[in-house]
């Protein structure tokens, strides 16, 4: 079941979408949305949690795996994390369903 606008929770499932057009350059993630016309950028650490979508993961999982490769404390990657979804969410990035 979708969320919806609710706030996603750390067992969430993310999927990212598939019809963005992407390209990583110096690290940066650039991707577009050729339905939309929207063109987004990414940082470092946010492109490495889009590619680590590429497979359907829960927020805890995916802030697991960029903790052990960024230096950031693991509630502060949980926070960052979970507001970056919420904006992906909101721009049809990705969808987020409820953990069952």
């Amino acid at each position: 079941m979708s969320r919806g606008r609710g706030n996603p929770a750390p067992d969430d499932l993310v999927t990212r979408g598939s019809d963005l057009l992407t390209a990583t350059v110096d690290g940066e993630l650039l991707a577009m949305s050729v339905d939309r016309g929207v063109c987004y950028g990414l940082n470092r650490v946010g492109a490495r949690a889009w590619e680590l979508l590429e497979t359907p993961r829960s927020i805890q999982s995916l802030c697991e795996a960029l903790v052990v490769e960024f230096d950031v404390e693991p509630a502060t990657c949980l926070a960052e994390t979970t507001e970056l979804i919420e904006g992906l969410r909101a721009e049809g990035l990705v969808t987020v369903d409820r953990a069952e």
